[in-house]
Protein backbone atom coordinates (compact mmCIF):
# COMPACT_ATOMS: atom_id res chain seq x y z
CA UNK A 1 0.00 0.00 0.00
CA UNK A 2 1.42 3.49 -1.08
CA UNK A 3 2.10 5.92 1.74
CA UNK A 4 2.51 9.23 -0.09
CA UNK A 5 1.01 10.78 -3.68
CA UNK A 6 1.71 14.08 -4.58
CA UNK A 7 -1.30 14.93 -7.23
CA UNK A 8 -0.37 13.28 -10.36
CA UNK A 9 1.57 15.25 -13.25
CA UNK A 10 -1.09 15.58 -16.62
CA UNK A 11 -0.02 14.77 -19.51
CA UNK A 12 1.10 17.20 -22.05
CA UNK A 13 -0.67 18.36 -24.97
CA UNK A 14 2.08 16.68 -27.25
CA UNK A 15 1.03 13.26 -25.64
CA UNK A 16 -2.93 13.81 -25.24
CA UNK A 17 -5.11 15.79 -27.62
CA UNK A 18 -7.99 15.39 -25.13
CA UNK A 19 -6.37 18.05 -22.49
CA UNK A 20 -8.25 20.72 -21.87
CA UNK A 21 -4.91 23.50 -21.39
CA UNK A 22 -1.73 23.64 -23.35
CA UNK A 23 1.20 21.40 -22.23
CA UNK A 24 3.36 23.85 -20.88
CA UNK A 25 0.59 25.14 -18.62
CA UNK A 26 -0.50 22.06 -17.42
CA UNK A 27 0.60 20.39 -14.41
CA UNK A 28 3.47 22.92 -14.00
CA UNK A 29 4.45 26.27 -11.72
CA UNK A 30 2.58 28.54 -14.11
CA UNK A 31 -0.42 26.48 -13.69
CA UNK A 32 -0.48 26.39 -10.22
CA UNK A 33 0.13 29.78 -9.88
CA UNK A 34 -2.28 30.75 -12.22
CA UNK A 35 -5.21 29.09 -10.09
CA UNK A 36 -3.95 31.01 -7.52
CA UNK A 37 -3.88 34.11 -9.32
CA UNK A 38 -7.68 33.25 -9.93
CA UNK A 39 -8.32 32.22 -6.27
CA UNK A 40 -6.73 34.13 -4.22
CA UNK A 41 -8.55 37.29 -5.08
CA UNK A 42 -11.93 36.12 -5.67
CA UNK A 43 -11.64 34.89 -1.44
CA UNK A 44 -9.56 37.65 -0.20
CA UNK A 45 -11.58 40.43 -2.46
CA UNK A 46 -14.86 39.31 -1.81
CA UNK A 47 -15.53 42.11 0.77
CA UNK A 48 -14.56 44.80 -1.57
CA UNK A 49 -17.71 44.70 -3.76
CA UNK A 50 -20.14 45.70 -1.11
CA UNK A 51 -17.72 48.54 0.38
CA UNK A 52 -17.56 49.80 -2.83
CA UNK A 53 -20.84 49.87 -3.76
CA UNK A 54 -21.91 51.82 -0.98
CA UNK A 55 -19.02 54.22 -1.80
CA UNK A 56 -19.95 54.94 -5.14
CA UNK A 57 -23.64 55.25 -3.82
CA UNK A 58 -22.33 58.17 -1.93
CA UNK A 59 -20.76 60.05 -5.02
CA UNK A 60 -23.86 61.14 -6.43
CA UNK A 61 -24.26 61.07 -10.59
CA UNK A 62 -23.44 58.46 -12.48
CA UNK A 63 -21.16 56.48 -9.75
CA UNK A 64 -24.23 56.57 -7.55
CA UNK A 65 -26.18 54.65 -10.36
CA UNK A 66 -23.29 52.46 -10.65
CA UNK A 67 -23.29 51.58 -6.91
CA UNK A 68 -26.98 50.70 -6.65
CA UNK A 69 -26.45 48.26 -10.73
CA UNK A 70 -23.50 46.98 -8.20
CA UNK A 71 -25.52 46.02 -5.45
CA UNK A 72 -28.52 44.65 -7.74
CA UNK A 73 -25.49 41.98 -9.18
CA UNK A 74 -24.38 40.91 -5.90
CA UNK A 75 -27.71 40.58 -4.69
CA UNK A 76 -29.02 38.51 -7.78
CA UNK A 77 -25.12 36.38 -7.14
CA UNK A 78 -25.62 35.67 -3.21
CA UNK A 79 -29.26 35.35 -3.75
CA UNK A 80 -30.76 35.06 -7.09
CA UNK A 81 -29.25 32.43 -8.79
CA UNK A 82 -27.59 29.18 -7.61
CA UNK A 83 -24.57 28.35 -10.83
CA UNK A 84 -24.90 24.79 -11.48
CA UNK A 85 -21.64 22.79 -11.70
CA UNK A 86 -19.64 22.27 -14.44
CA UNK A 87 -17.34 18.96 -14.55
CA UNK A 88 -15.02 20.56 -17.22
CA UNK A 89 -14.16 22.85 -14.64
CA UNK A 90 -13.25 20.79 -11.80
CA UNK A 91 -11.02 18.93 -14.57
CA UNK A 92 -9.57 22.34 -15.59
CA UNK A 93 -8.16 22.80 -12.18
CA UNK A 94 -7.08 19.07 -11.90
CA UNK A 95 -4.94 19.98 -15.03
CA UNK A 96 -3.48 23.27 -13.87
CA UNK A 97 -2.77 21.55 -10.18
CA UNK A 98 -2.62 24.21 -8.05
CA UNK A 99 0.27 21.59 -5.55
CA UNK A 100 2.75 22.87 -8.59
CA UNK A 101 2.91 26.57 -7.18
CA UNK A 102 4.86 24.89 -4.16
CA UNK A 103 8.34 23.91 -3.69
CA UNK A 104 6.31 20.60 -2.63
CA UNK A 105 3.19 19.43 -1.90
CA UNK A 106 1.87 16.03 -1.70
CA UNK A 107 -0.58 13.59 0.78
CA UNK A 108 1.24 11.21 3.06
CA UNK A 109 0.10 8.85 5.18
CA UNK A 110 -2.30 5.92 5.56
CA UNK A 111 -3.74 6.52 1.52
CA UNK A 112 -4.53 2.89 1.53
CA UNK A 113 -7.32 3.64 4.38
CA UNK A 114 -9.40 6.50 2.68
CA UNK A 115 -12.77 5.65 2.56
CA UNK A 116 -14.92 6.62 -0.37
CA UNK A 117 -18.34 6.65 2.05
CA UNK A 118 -19.57 7.51 5.62
CA UNK A 119 -16.60 9.29 6.73
CA UNK A 120 -15.77 12.74 8.21
CA UNK A 121 -12.40 14.38 6.86
CA UNK A 122 -10.83 16.52 9.81
CA UNK A 123 -8.58 19.09 7.93
CA UNK A 124 -6.39 20.72 10.84
CA UNK A 125 -4.77 23.34 10.91
CA UNK A 126 -6.63 26.07 8.75
CA UNK A 127 -3.88 28.31 8.55
CA UNK A 128 -4.51 31.58 6.22
CA UNK A 129 -5.09 30.11 2.73
CA UNK A 130 -5.97 26.27 4.21
CA UNK A 131 -2.84 25.04 1.50
CA UNK A 132 -3.91 21.39 3.00
CA UNK A 133 -8.16 21.95 2.60
CA UNK A 134 -7.44 23.33 -0.54
CA UNK A 135 -4.62 22.05 -2.58
CA UNK A 136 -4.35 19.01 -0.76
CA UNK A 137 -8.46 18.18 -0.73
CA UNK A 138 -11.21 20.05 -2.72
CA UNK A 139 -8.88 20.70 -5.56
CA UNK A 140 -6.31 17.87 -5.22
CA UNK A 141 -7.10 14.93 -8.07
CA UNK A 142 -5.04 12.48 -6.08
CA UNK A 143 -7.12 12.82 -2.77
CA UNK A 144 -10.61 12.83 -4.80
CA UNK A 145 -9.36 9.59 -6.62
CA UNK A 146 -8.98 8.22 -3.55
CA UNK A 147 -12.47 9.45 -1.48
CA UNK A 148 -14.77 9.75 -3.88
CA UNK A 149 -16.97 7.05 -6.58
CA UNK A 150 -14.50 5.98 -9.00
CA UNK A 151 -17.80 7.09 -11.57
CA UNK A 152 -17.68 11.02 -10.76
CA UNK A 153 -13.83 10.95 -11.35
CA UNK A 154 -14.32 9.21 -14.65
CA UNK A 155 -17.18 12.04 -15.53
CA UNK A 156 -14.59 15.30 -14.74
CA UNK A 157 -11.70 13.42 -16.68
CA UNK A 158 -13.94 12.53 -19.66
CA UNK A 159 -15.29 16.55 -19.36
CA UNK A 160 -14.52 19.05 -21.93
CA UNK A 161 -15.24 22.57 -22.08
CA UNK A 162 -18.58 23.45 -23.07
CA UNK A 163 -20.27 20.34 -22.22
CA UNK A 164 -23.86 21.12 -20.50
CA UNK A 165 -24.11 21.24 -16.43
CA UNK A 166 -23.56 17.57 -14.69
CA UNK A 167 -25.52 15.74 -12.38
CA UNK A 168 -25.29 16.20 -9.32
CA UNK A 169 -22.06 15.74 -7.57
CA UNK A 170 -21.40 12.55 -5.13
CA UNK A 171 -18.46 12.67 -4.38
CA UNK A 172 -16.84 14.54 -1.42
CA UNK A 173 -18.60 17.37 0.20
CA UNK A 174 -16.40 20.11 1.06
CA UNK A 175 -17.71 22.62 3.51
CA UNK A 176 -16.74 26.11 4.44
CA UNK A 177 -17.96 29.18 6.83
CA UNK A 178 -21.22 30.20 5.44
CA UNK A 179 -20.47 33.88 5.34
CA UNK A 180 -17.80 32.98 2.82
CA UNK A 181 -19.39 30.50 1.01
CA UNK A 182 -23.02 32.35 0.45
CA UNK A 183 -22.18 36.31 0.78
CA UNK A 184 -19.76 36.58 -1.01
CA UNK A 185 -20.61 37.15 -5.06
CA UNK A 186 -18.55 36.40 -7.36
CA UNK A 187 -17.07 33.63 -4.89
CA UNK A 188 -20.12 32.21 -4.46
CA UNK A 189 -20.67 31.58 -7.78
CA UNK A 190 -17.02 29.63 -8.06
CA UNK A 191 -18.55 27.15 -5.19
CA UNK A 192 -21.39 26.80 -7.33
CA UNK A 193 -19.53 25.88 -10.25
CA UNK A 194 -17.12 23.20 -7.98
CA UNK A 195 -20.07 21.76 -7.12
CA UNK A 196 -18.30 20.52 -3.75
CA UNK A 197 -18.29 23.78 -1.88
CA UNK A 198 -21.02 23.84 0.61
CA UNK A 199 -21.55 25.66 3.65
CA UNK A 200 -20.73 24.26 6.83
CA UNK A 201 -24.14 24.37 8.82
CA UNK A 202 -25.69 21.98 10.98
CA UNK A 203 -28.72 21.23 7.95
CA UNK A 204 -25.88 21.14 5.52
CA UNK A 205 -23.78 18.84 7.50
CA UNK A 206 -26.42 16.22 8.73
CA UNK A 207 -28.01 16.17 5.63
CA UNK A 208 -24.63 14.95 3.86
CA UNK A 209 -24.22 11.96 6.22
CA UNK A 210 -27.86 11.06 5.90
CA UNK A 211 -26.95 10.76 2.96
CA UNK A 212 -23.58 8.52 3.38
CA UNK A 213 -21.43 11.19 1.97
CA UNK A 214 -18.37 11.67 2.48
CA UNK A 215 -17.63 15.00 4.42
CA UNK A 216 -13.99 17.18 4.71
CA UNK A 217 -14.22 20.12 6.95
CA UNK A 218 -11.65 21.98 8.52
CA UNK A 219 -13.49 22.08 12.29
CA UNK A 220 -10.97 24.79 13.96
CA UNK A 221 -12.58 27.67 11.29
CA UNK A 222 -11.97 30.93 11.94
CA UNK A 223 -10.11 30.69 15.59
CA UNK A 224 -7.51 28.39 14.30
CA UNK A 225 -6.70 31.31 11.18
CA UNK A 226 -6.52 33.64 14.12
CA UNK A 227 -4.43 31.49 16.43
CA UNK A 228 -2.20 31.06 13.26
CA UNK A 229 1.88 31.78 14.38
CA UNK A 230 4.06 31.61 11.75
CA UNK A 231 6.63 28.18 12.81
CA UNK A 232 3.91 27.03 15.48
CA UNK A 233 1.74 24.33 15.02
CA UNK A 234 -1.49 24.95 16.23
CA UNK A 235 -5.08 23.69 15.82
CA UNK A 236 -8.31 24.81 17.64
CA UNK A 237 -10.26 21.28 18.46
CA UNK A 238 -10.26 21.19 22.78
CA UNK A 239 -13.92 22.20 22.85
CA UNK A 240 -14.83 20.91 19.56
CA UNK A 241 -17.76 18.24 20.03
CA UNK A 242 -20.80 18.87 17.74
CA UNK A 243 -18.81 17.42 15.05
CA UNK A 244 -18.27 14.31 17.18
CA UNK A 245 -22.20 14.58 18.11
CA UNK A 246 -23.42 14.37 14.48
CA UNK A 247 -20.51 11.69 13.26
CA UNK A 248 -21.79 9.31 16.24
CA UNK A 249 -25.66 9.66 15.87
CA UNK A 250 -25.04 8.66 11.62
CA UNK A 251 -21.69 6.13 12.48
CA UNK A 252 -19.52 7.72 10.56
CA UNK A 253 -15.57 7.10 10.78
CA UNK A 254 -13.38 10.56 11.55
CA UNK A 255 -9.95 10.74 9.45
CA UNK A 256 -7.83 13.32 11.29
CA UNK A 257 -5.70 14.78 8.19
CA UNK A 258 -2.62 17.44 9.56
CA UNK A 259 -0.75 19.65 6.88
CA UNK A 260 2.78 20.48 7.74
CA UNK A 261 4.24 23.27 6.39
CA UNK A 262 0.72 25.05 6.97
CA UNK A 263 2.13 27.32 9.79
CA UNK A 264 5.14 28.21 7.56
CA UNK A 265 3.21 29.88 4.15
CA UNK A 266 1.99 33.01 6.31
CA UNK A 267 3.87 35.57 8.99
CA UNK A 268 0.79 37.07 10.42
CA UNK A 269 0.00 39.67 13.34
CA UNK A 270 0.44 37.17 17.08
CA UNK A 271 -0.87 40.09 19.44
CA UNK A 272 -4.27 41.06 21.01
CA UNK A 273 -5.34 37.65 21.12
CA UNK A 274 -8.26 37.43 23.30
CA UNK A 275 -9.99 40.04 21.45
CA UNK A 276 -9.72 38.43 18.04
CA UNK A 277 -10.86 35.28 19.20
CA UNK A 278 -13.91 37.20 20.61
CA UNK A 279 -14.65 38.41 16.67
CA UNK A 280 -14.80 34.98 15.73
CA UNK A 281 -17.38 34.33 17.45
CA UNK A 282 -19.08 36.68 15.01
CA UNK A 283 -17.64 35.28 12.14
CA UNK A 284 -15.42 37.76 11.78
CA UNK A 285 -11.65 36.08 10.49
CA UNK A 286 -9.45 38.54 12.57
CA UNK A 287 -6.07 38.27 11.07
CA UNK A 288 -3.86 40.18 9.33
CA UNK A 289 -1.17 38.53 7.33
CA UNK A 290 1.98 38.79 5.33
CA UNK A 291 3.14 35.87 2.37
CA UNK A 292 5.61 36.05 -0.22
CA UNK A 293 7.76 38.96 -0.32
CA UNK A 294 6.64 39.83 -4.03
CA UNK A 295 2.73 39.76 -3.05
CA UNK A 296 2.00 39.36 0.02
CA UNK A 297 -1.22 37.95 -0.34
CA UNK A 298 -0.35 34.88 -1.91
CA UNK A 299 1.14 31.97 0.63
CA UNK A 300 5.06 31.44 0.36
CA UNK A 301 6.52 28.83 -1.81
CA UNK A 302 9.38 27.28 -0.93
CA UNK A 303 7.73 25.83 1.58
CA UNK A 304 7.68 21.57 1.70
CA UNK A 305 3.64 21.16 2.51
CA UNK A 306 2.53 17.60 3.41
CA UNK A 307 -1.22 16.50 4.25
CA UNK A 308 -1.04 13.44 6.56
CA UNK A 309 -3.52 11.55 6.12
CA UNK A 310 -4.56 9.23 9.33
CA UNK A 311 -5.95 5.95 9.78
CA UNK A 312 -10.01 6.62 10.04
CA UNK A 313 -11.59 6.05 13.49
CA UNK A 314 -14.83 4.04 13.27
CA UNK A 315 -17.16 5.83 15.35
CA UNK A 316 -20.59 3.48 16.43
CA UNK A 317 -23.88 4.81 15.62
CA UNK A 318 -25.87 5.85 18.58
CA UNK A 319 -28.94 7.51 17.77
CA UNK A 320 -29.11 9.95 21.03
CA UNK A 321 -25.16 9.69 22.18
CA UNK A 322 -25.08 10.88 25.94
CA UNK A 323 -22.41 13.50 26.83
CA UNK A 324 -20.11 11.56 28.17
CA UNK A 325 -20.58 9.31 24.64
CA UNK A 326 -19.47 12.54 23.03
CA UNK A 327 -16.84 13.35 25.56
CA UNK A 328 -15.45 9.94 25.39
CA UNK A 329 -14.76 10.03 21.31
CA UNK A 330 -13.90 13.41 20.96
CA UNK A 331 -10.76 12.27 23.44
CA UNK A 332 -10.34 9.68 21.31
CA UNK A 333 -10.01 11.68 17.95
CA UNK A 334 -7.97 13.95 20.08
CA UNK A 335 -5.54 11.27 20.80
CA UNK A 336 -5.88 9.87 16.93
CA UNK A 337 -4.89 13.67 16.00
CA UNK A 338 -1.62 14.12 18.56
CA UNK A 339 -0.10 10.06 17.34
CA UNK A 340 -0.93 10.95 13.66
CA UNK A 341 1.45 14.41 14.16
CA UNK A 342 4.05 12.33 16.55
CA UNK A 343 4.15 10.13 13.64
CA UNK A 344 5.17 11.88 10.83
CA UNK A 345 6.75 15.32 12.30
CA UNK A 346 9.95 14.02 12.09
CA UNK A 347 9.43 12.62 8.20
CA UNK A 348 8.00 16.56 7.67
CA UNK A 349 11.03 18.07 8.65
CA UNK A 350 9.89 18.71 12.33
CA UNK A 351 10.90 16.32 14.77
CA UNK A 352 11.00 18.49 17.68
CA UNK A 353 7.51 20.35 17.05
CA UNK A 354 4.70 20.41 19.24
CA UNK A 355 0.94 20.30 18.61
CA UNK A 356 -0.65 22.90 20.45
CA UNK A 357 -4.77 21.71 20.96
CA UNK A 358 -6.27 24.61 21.86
Amino acid sequence: AGTQASAPRMPSRSSSSSTLVPGWLAGTFAGGLLVHCCFIPLWVGCIVPPFLAVYLLFCGGLRMLAGLALIGLIVYLDFGITVRWRPWFMRLIYELNMTRYYSRCELRGALDAVKTERNLFMFHPHGILSVGFVCNGVWNRAFNDLASPPAQQKAILAARMGDPPGAPWRGTAFMIAQNLREWSGFFKVLCDVSGRLESATRQNLTRRMAEGRNVGIIPGGFEDATLHVQGRERTAMSDRKGLIKYALQHGYALTPIYTFGESETYATFPYLLKPRLWLNRFGIPAVAFFGAPWMPLFPRRNVPIASCIGPPLQLPKLEKPTPEEVSKWHAAYLDALQALFDKHKGECGKPDAKLEIW
